[in-house]
């Protein structure tokens, strides 16, 4: 998906198309065959809740491959963009305002990829031990993907069932690498944002820090505050592109959230859920809800870290004590900053910790009514 440079040899043009269509092959193997299984098995409430969390996950996946795709290019000044602000402090202890926050972006990368391969590894093993045990008995019946899907031929026999089972494998891993990879990039991007309010907080207590201990160089004070100024109005910018990026992904997030949370809750506590299947749906929302947390977490840091900036000024920065010109301008920070930079999705759902209760209540109407369906 990343924009290829014109100075790229051709061995990695050709591996980063390869990359890109395997992708999209991948994901898109799991999202027809689960549309035709649906289709076909209409109002089977049990292989609605199966295969719909599944298509609503790839289905989730594959629009922000094709999003991406068709937005590669501003998707990769953004990129540049909030690369360069890593340089953006010279000094040790400052640059730990926004590197606590790294260390964190990827502590929480690292738990999510492995949330998401832990969960395929379960319907894996869990399928191929069911499948194992049904080969030793001469029995194709008990054959079990580890996926339900509909591929127009029967799959309970050989050599159909073992090619579909690697496919599955192949193809299950590869979609929890790009899904992982994608919403661990925009947590990190919404971070490393808020790590630059933080930064400007810090350098502003610093300039307190400086007036309270009689600093009378106002040649050095106001290229601090000069520097804060204009470092503040570069983030506002670059959290609106944030916006006019995310926004898109957010919404749709957001909006099927609750069907998946919804159909995954169903599965679990459904008729004729043994303890596998039970096992498997339980590893399958714990990863959806780590994912919303980490979309929804990141948003809630911008919103504090932005709104700091705010106190920061009114409190650590004795204003008194600065010229009228240094007062009005710190004022007029002040009054910024108390309108939070926030990711929202279409400009009516701010990102934060609220939208994740959001989602649950949305998921758990869903579920009641679905379930009073089935009872029924």
């Amino acid at each position: 998906m990343w924009p290829i440079g014109e100075k790229s040899s051709t061995f990695t043009k050709v591996f980063a198309y390869f990359r890109l269509i395997y992708g999209l092959i991948a994901v898109c193997s799991f999202v027809i065959p689960q549309i035709m299984l649906i289709a076909l098995n209409w109002g089977n409430i049990k292989i609605l809740a199966e295969a719909g969390s599944f298509l609503t996950t790839c289905g989730q996946c594959l629009f922000k491959m094709i999003y991406l795709v068709m937005r590669r290019e501003r998707t990769g000044r953004l990129y540049n963009e909030i690369r360069s602000l890593w340089l953006s402090s010279d000094d040790v202890k400052e640059r730990q305002s926004y590197e606590k926050l790294a260390y964190w972006a990827r502590i929480c990368t690292i738990v999510f990829f492995t949330s998401c391969m832990f969960t395929a590894s379960v319907f894996v093993i869990s399928s191929a031990m069911k499948s194992f045990k049904g080969g030793h008995s001469n029995s194709n019946q008990s054959r079990e993907l580890p996926y339900e899907a509909w591929y127009g031929v029967d799959v309970s026999t050989s050599p159909n069932f073992e090619i579909a089972f690697v496919w599955q494998i192949l193809t299950a891993y590869v979609t929890c690498t790009i899904l992982a990879g994608l919403d661990t990039s925009f947590m990190t991007m919404i971070l490393h944002v808020a790590g630059q309010f933080r930064l400007i907080s810090t350098w502003l207590n610093n300039i307190g820090i400086e007036i309270n201990h009689g600093t009378n160089d106002l040649t050095k004070l106001r290229a601090d505050l000069i520097k804060c100024i204009r470092h503040h109005q570069r983030m506002t910018s670059v959290v609106d592109d944030v916006n006019n990026l995310l926004t898109p992904i957010i919404f749709m997030q957001i909006l099927t959230s609750g069907i998946e949370i919804c159909l995954i809750g169903l599965a679990f506590v459904g008729d004729g859920t043994g303890d596998v299947e039970a096992l498997r749906f339980m590893a399958y929302i714990i990863s959806v809800g780590a994912q919303l947390l980490m979309l929804c977490w990141p948003g809630e840091i911008l919103i504090e870290e932005s709104q700091e900036i705010s106190h920061v000024v009114y409190f650590d920065v004795p204003l008194y004590d600065l010229p009228p010109l240094y007062q009005r301008e710190l004022c007029l920070v002040i009054v910024r900053a108390q309108r939070d930079c926030s990711i929202t999705a279409l400009t009516f759902e701010t990102l934060s910790i609220h939208t994740l209760t959001t989602i649950l209540k949305t998921a758990a109407s869903y579920f009641t009514f679905l379930r009073q369906i089935q009872e029924n």
